[in-house]
């Protein structure tokens, strides 16, 4: 079933780029990344629907996971895959600021972590993220802020099935910043914290692979780089970071590298691209294919 939608993913993507060729991007188009927020906002009274599909899938079973010590482990590693399905609304309240609300349906698959299980499936906690454009200057620089709640409205652990929610409230702060150096060169970076609160965080991590139990907040921080300099197509490239704090273990690193591209479709907008991991801590080693479609109204 995933080799289908992926190549689904790769048919569409090549006929879109070959009928829109002509078409301009707007500077939305021309900021938005892969995995890297930027801080455009949505048109005052226009609503965007953001439709995404996210792959996670371990990269063999020796050494197919980080261990403590940021190498390799050296026993094997039980096959993870996680497949997420995303649906976000954004509608500009003003000029310099938009609310989207976010929710999913997601399925994990996975023998080794967290409690002997080996498969679970459902509907996502749902997000809601503010967005405030605070800055901007004539040299290129915009500065946005972003604060988001978490609501653990997603499927919970039980016994032979792994949780698909946190299980816990959470409140996310990010800071982003998105600057043009020319007509054909932008650059994202964004910094953000996402702290769970509350009695019952345990949850199953499908970016780390592992159990975090008693978590006590993520860190993570991406940049990208976007060549603007074709009408049809923006290659992406960008480099993705994350820590996690656990209080009742060690903690979890991952860093990996994107490529991709997002292609115009007038005012709409199309985004695939592919990451891979090459250095962590307390955690699988995977590739990640994402994939989008952004429609404005």
């Amino acid at each position: 079933m995933t080799k289908t939608i992926f190549k689904i993913i790769l048919i569409t993507v090549l006929l879109v780029t070959t009928q829109s060729a002509l078409s301009e991007a707007n500077s939305r188009t021309r900021h938005q990344k892969l995995n890297t927020e930027s801080a455009s906002v949505v048109e005052s009274g226009t609503f965007e629907l953001d439709l995404s599909y996210l792959f996670i899938n371990q990269i063999g079973t020796h050494s197919g996971s980080f261990n403590n010590n940021f190498g390799t482990t050296s026993q094997p590693r039980s096959k993870m895959k996680y497949q997420q399905a995303m649906l976000a609304v954004t509608y500009g309240l003003m000029d310099k600021m938009d609310i989207t609300a976010r929710i999913g349906w997601a399925d994990i698959q996975d023998r080794e972590y967290p409690y002997a299980d080996k498969s679970g499936n459902g509907i996502t906690d749902m997000e809601i993220d503010v967005k405030y454009l605070f800055y901007t200057d004539e040299r290129g620089l915009s500065l946005g802020y972003v604060i988001g709640l978490g609501i653990p409205i997603g499927k919970e652990s039980s016994t032979g099935s792994l949780n698909v929610g946190r299980k816990a409230w959470s409140l996310k702060q990010q800071l982003v910043l998105t600057k043009d150096f020319n007509e054909d060169w932008t650059m994202n970076w964004d910094v953000g914290y996402l702290l769970p609160f509350g009695c019952t965080r345990d949850y199953y991590s499908p970016g780390f692979g592992r159990r975090m139990y008693k978590s006590e907040g993520t860190l993570d921080s991406n940049v990208a780089f976007g060549y603007t300099g074709l009408e049809f197509l923006q290659p992406v490239v960008e480099a993705n970071y994350a820590h996690e704090w656990v209080r009742a273990n060690s903690d979890s690193d991952r860093l990996g590298f994107t490529v991709g591209a997002i292609m115009p479709i007038e005012k709409h907008r199309l985004r695939i691209g592919v990451q891979r991991d090459f250095w962590g801590r307390n955690s699988t080693k995977a590739y990640t294919v994402v994939a989008g479609l952004s429609l404005v109204f």
